[in-house]
């Protein structure tokens, strides 16, 4: 899984069904004599089966658990799985309580059934009418946010065993171990080669590559269900479908292995082990590929692979990580016990039923778990929200540019690069949907929690909506939605794309001027040249290579704004382009032919040996996006390793209308990933000279 923040990964899954859901524990059998409302044979609804005891539970009482007929795993008492256990279709209530009399070792009358069947059975839609219909409703089940829903089958069942028998060798001893020691062999030694980088480099800059790379990944991820399934079947249990579905907002695999339920704890945890133990198994395979072939795009998909093996052993959301935590100290409700341990930890609160009938190592694990995760995932809400209008700022323009680099390559038929910017589109906007779904039902769930909270105290209202508008007031002055009182200051008077500099209007009276009338003094007055419009400029084309430069930022280069930027592409390797070109960068068109004095230029690095930008200014008359155009520029100003604020000064008489910020070497952005990023440009002329007397 990813979203958000999964994983990043081109695209999320997960295992999914394994949702242990209900608490019916304890029965007080009171109403021996309940008249009988039942059929005289009660029937259990298709798909309706008792899975027996919960082996290695962390419950302090037995327990005992029910799949209902969507698939869900219902904790009951040993009563109620007796009386289910009894319901065969044929046998009447009365033969029904006969039997569990028997196995109980209690006296349970016929009454007793019946209420059970009536009370506690047939409201959680277990039981069928006389003709087979579903009883009554069964209620809400409130799965929460983070459950898997919308599923489909891709596997049928008949398929799923097939592939499970025949990969169920896998799971003996010795090939265990010859697998794992295979990882640690290959891992080792694709580290030792150093080609990481040039792999990865060579994936990026060929859009074919990566959608192999992406395509390996996503067999990986089916074999890793199959992983599940052929665990389950080792077991000695029956796996189900292999399906798809939605985790929030992103699509998602899964495997039926609710079977899996009737093993002990051994048997669970090898069934959770055996997706990622199949990807481990996968990456030895690819590492051997690349080894017989040197293909490099492997070792990128072998990277990936170790991602998702990382990404599932997780044990915050329902990866595999979680599925292992609740085997291992036996709940396998971990969620719903989630606020019953909240609220267990206050002082002067006795422990909640829920978290009291736990053993006390499940109690603690159980607790550590909940402390540790809860503030964590508390952070990550709070901090995406309070950074919520960056995150859309930097969304649309991401949106933006991949849309524009979609039409373009769709243009020029480029097949590969317009399927890969595709996908890119598909994940940027699907962590920003899981986000917004994930904030808006928790905070519809917070605002029906203080909604209740008030109803019965309603001495809470007043407090309530005090706190509320001040969380409001707060979050819109770090957004920057309160209105600020700006004292007016007079602004340059602008004619064309010259502005000058003018005195204060504010009018004074004349005074005796101490130098002699006839003494004149020359005034020096410097222009800003404002230019009408600015792009990314990239005449270089290369194979696979937008030759746009991110012209869609171009304009938060001039727009006046420090806190806005226009950056180029990245590159990796080095920072020659990571040799794909000579150099690309920013044109600025100046509206007519200008003659130029300085520019100064807001970098987004910082200056330094071998960490700044080799960058020349150019002037000339052509913004033709082809080589041949830069044969007609003229150098005027350069420098060499340059950051921060920089300006470039020039005494030259040539004129044009584009000035051209032209880059020949990239400042480092991060390991071996460089990038030209421009915050703001100024463009002054030659100065005005003025005589004038006082």
């Amino acid at each position: 899984m990813t979203g958000g923040t999964r994983r990043q990964q081109v695209v999320p899954f997960s295992r999914g069904v394994r949702a242990a859901i209900g608490d019916v524990t304890s029965l007080d059998i009171t109403r021996p004599d309940l008249p009988a409302v039942r059929a005289p044979v009660p029937r259990l609804l298709a798909g309706v089966e008792p899975l027996g005891e919960y082996q290695g539970s962390g419950l302090t009482d037995a327990t005992f658990l029910v799949r209902d007929p969507a698939g869900r795993v219902m904790q009951v008492s040993r009563l109620l799985h007796l009386v289910l256990s009894g319901i065969d279709g044929q046998r009447s209530v009365t033969e029904i309580a006969a039997r569990v009399s028997t196995e109980f070792g209690r006296t349970v009358s016929t009454g007793n059934v019946e209420y059970l069947l009536d009370r506690k059975l047939a409201p959680l839609g277990l039981l069928a009418r006389a003709d087979g219909t579903p009883g009554p409703a069964n209620p809400g089940w409130d799965q929460g946010v983070l459950t898997l829903r919308f599923r489909c089958t891709l596997i049928p069942e008949a398929g799923v065993q097939f592939f499970a028998g025949l990969f169920r060798p896998l799971f003996t001893p010795a090939v265990v171990v010859i697998a794992l020691g295979g990882l640690i062999v290959s891992d080792a030694w694709l580290v030792h080669t150093g080609q990481l980088d040039p792999a990865l480099e060579y994936v990026v800059i060929h859009p074919v590559l990566m959608l192999l790379v992406l395509g390996l990944t996503l067999l990986s991820t089916l074999f890793h269900e199959c992983g599940h399934a052929a665990a389950c079947r080792y077991g000695g249990a029956r796996p189900g479908v292999i399906g798809m579905g939605v985790y929030v907002v992103w699509p998602a695999f899964f495997t039926n292995v609710t079977d899996a339920y009737r093993l002990g704890r051994a048997g669970r945890i090898r069934t959770d082990l055996g997706g990622v133990y199949f990807n481990a198994i996968f990456s030895v395979g690819l590492a051997a590929i690349y080894l017989a072939t040197g293909y490099q795009p492997l070792f990128a998909a072998v990277l990936l692979v170790h991602i998702e093996i990382v990404q599932q052993l997780l044990p915050s959301l329902r990866f595999d990580g979680y599925f292992i935590l609740a085997d291992l100290i036996g709940v396998p409700d971990l969620f719903r016990r989630i606020g019953p341990v909240l609220r267990s930890v206050i002082p002067g609160r006795p422990a909640d039923p829920r978290v009291q009938g736990l053993k006390r190592g499940a109690r603690v694990t159980l607790t550590a778990w909940v402390l540790f995760m809860v503030p964590l995932l508390v952070v990550e809400l709070g901090l995406t929200i309070l950074n919520a209008p960056s995150l859309a700022r930097t969304f649309a323009v991401s949106l933006t540019d991949q849309a524009r680099a979609l039409a373009e390559q769709a243009g020029r038929t480029d097949i590969p690069a317009a399927l890969l910017s595709v996908i890119s589109i598909v994940l940027l906007v699907l962590p920003m949907a899981g986000l917004s779904c994930i904030l808006l039902i928790t905070g519809r769930r917070l605002v029906r929690s203080v909604i209740a909270v008030n109803r019965r105290r309603p001495i809470l209202w007043l407090p309530s909506a005090a706190a509320t508008l001040l969380v409001a007031a707060l979050l819109a002055a770090h957004w920057h939605l309160l209105p600020t009182t700006r004292t007016a200051t007079p602004r340059p008077s602008a004619v064309g794309d010259i502005t000058t500099q003018r005195p204060s209007a504010t009018p004074v009276h004349p005074r005796p001027s101490p130098s002699p009338p006839t003494t004149a003094r020359r005034v020096h007055r410097g222009v800003l040249l404002r230019p009408v419009s600015a792009h990314g400029f990239d005449p270089l084309d290369t194979q696979g290579d937008p030759n746009d430069e991110n012209d869609g930022l171009a304009g938060y280069a001039i727009d006046g704004d420090p806190a806005t930027s226009w950056r180029s592409q990245y590159y990796l390797g080095n920072p020659v382009f990571g040799g794909l070109k000579t150099g690309s960068g920013l044109i600025l068109d100046m509206g007519r032919r200008v003659r130029l004095r300085s520019v100064r230029v807001a970098f987004g690095n910082e200056p330094g040996t071998g960490s700044g930008a080799d960058v020349a200014i150019e002037l000339g008359d052509s913004d033709m996006l082809a080589a041949s155009a830069l044969g007609t520029f003229i150098t005027i100003a350069s420098a060499d390793d340059v950051g921060g604020t920089h300006t470039f000064r020039t005494s030259s008489s040539a004129r044009g209308r584009y000035v051209l910020i032209w880059f020949t070497k990239l400042p480092p952005t991060g390991p071996r990933r460089f990038q030209a990023e421009i915050y703001d440009i100024t463009v002054r002329g030659p100065a005005v000279h003025r005589s004038s007397a006082p």
